[in-house]
């Protein structure tokens, strides 16, 4: 049987399904994310693939089965057109409560490597593993509900309370009215009432910290532009687009903190 090019990913290319696994090309970055997937394996996260081993510069995961939105040829300020379901108030609140089982199945481990492809350095105090690039795009559906994540590359310690801001841009998502009608939205969502559904799936306390959250996780992203090998242009097109999030975040801040009350 041919492999199959898999086109799920953002950030890897040379993905291919053959039979029941996975087969992605190896990066330093590598060992690291083995020893998580291990570990998620170890203590029963049934949301992300099992390493099977390595056959000379490639990994072999497992495979598995869904429907995962991908557009390889979206651009960022774009919507990436999702399912009705997938848009739905119940796979956003699956989204969260996925997030959840992988913050807690994450706690305890303590990686043996500073080698994580966007952040080379040892963990900071606070911080816990977690997946590093969470939306849609790599997140397995099945039903219309999201059930596991891919694409665990860009793995890496994190804040919890930042790592569920990232998601939440993505998975509410926090876009303006133009991006959320090509994303299928018709009518167009409340989206205070869907980041306020997303933060108490995943079971946050405190909702004051979301907004200084939010704030944090466009810089979190702006400070991963170093490591894509762009050249000045580029570069300068992708820290206007985080400058574009963070002045919608300020022009929407009102409204999502009452939200939040």
């Amino acid at each position: 049987m041919a492999d199959e090019v898999l086109q799920g990913g953002r950030m890897s290319a040379g993905v291919v399904r053959r039979d029941e696994t996975v087969r992605r090309p190896m990066g330093s970055w590598s060992p690291g994310v083995h020893a998580f997937l291990r570990h998620l394996e170890a203590v029963g996260f049934g949301g992300s693939p099992r390493v099977l081993g390595v056959e000379d510069d490639t990994e072999v995961l497992s495979f598995l089965p869904g429907h995962v939105p991908a557009d390889p040829e979206w651009q960022p300020g774009q919507g990436l057109r999702l399912p009705a379901s997938a848009r739905s108030t119940e796979a956003l609140v699956a989204a969260g409560r996925l997030l959840r089982q992988l913050h807690t199945a994450a706690a305890g481990f303590e990686p043996q490597t500073a080698g994580f492809r966007f952040y080379p350095h040892p963990p900071r105090e606070g911080e816990l593993m977690t997946h590093g690039d969470l939306g849609p795009w790599n997140t397995v559906y099945r039903d219309g509900l999201p059930v596991a994540f891919i694409d665990w590359d860009a793995c890496r310690p994190l804040d919890p309370m930042v790592d569920v801001a990232l998601a939440a841009w993505e998975f509410v998502p926090l876009e303006p009215d133009r991006v959320l009608a090509q994303i299928g939205f018709d009518p167009l969502p409340d989206i205070g009432e869907r980041l306020r559904a997303f933060i108490d799936a995943y079971g946050v306390t405190d909702r004051s910290a979301v907004m200084p959250a939010l704030q944090q996780a466009v810089m979190v992203r702006a400070d991963r532009v170093q490591y894509w090998g762009l050249g000045p242009t580029d570069t300068a097109v992708a820290m206007e687009f985080h400058a574009t999030q963070l002045r919608w975040l300020g022009t929407n801040s009102d409204r999502l903190t009452k939200a939040l009350r």
